[in-house]
This record gives C-alpha cells, sequence and structure tokens, in this order.
C-alpha cells in the first residue's frame, strides 16, 4: 500500500465504520534489528501497512502479509488487534504504517 492510496482510503473507511471525522492519524515508523519480533495490542485500532520491503512479515487478528511466503494467497495490508511484525533478514529493517485511532464518543 502506498502513502498517497492510505491517506484516501482512511476517510472512506472511517466513514464505512461510522466514526465520520472522527479518527486520529498517526505515522508509526518501527526499526527491527536483524530478526527481530515486535508484538502490540491494537484494540480498536487501525494499523497500514505501508510499501513493506521483502523479509518483513506481519500477523495480525485480520490476516497476514508476508511477500516472502508462497503459500499465502492473500496479503493483507490492513492490521488490527494483536499484531505481531517479523524482520525475516539478516539485517535492520524500517517498517511504516499509518495508525488510524476512532474517536469514541
Amino acid at each position: 500500500m502506498t502513502v498517497a492510496f492510505a491517506i484516501a482510503r482512511i476517510p472512506l473507511m472511517m466513514e464505512e465504520l461510522g466514526y465520520g471525522k472522527n479518527y486520529i492519524i498517526r505515522w508509526r515508523h518501527f526499526q527491527l534489528a536483524a530478526h527481530e519480533i515486535l508484538s502490540f495490542d491494537a484494540n480498536n485500532q487501525y494499523y497500514l501497512l505501508i510499501a513493506p520491503r521483502y523479509g518483513i512479515s506481519v500477523k495480525s487478528n485480520s490476516g497476514v502479509y508476508n511477500y516472502s511466503d508462497p503459500s499465502i494467497n492473500e496479503m493483507q495490508y490492513e492490521h488490527k488487534g494483536k499484531i505481531q511484525v517479523n524482520n525475516n533478514n539478516t539485517y535492520p529493517q524500517l517498517v511504516l504504517f499509518i495508525q488510524v485511532i476512532p474517536n469514541h464518543f
């Protein structure tokens, strides 16, 4: 997913979910060491994976992204719930997400 597509998609997604303009957008740029695994909870939040590099995999309650796994027939760029990000490379990698936090009021 590109930044431009994500920025265009977010208002539509939030409208569909009933939040209208009641949300916050944050850039989340993680640096993962070689073979590092990052896990975090994103309950009631949405993480959009932006232009992932080869060797990065993401698992969440919404699905899986892992370009290097040929057994996965559909990659997910939108993640929520418990999220696990893996750097499967032998060198550090940057992983960019756009975090969308709906306001519940």
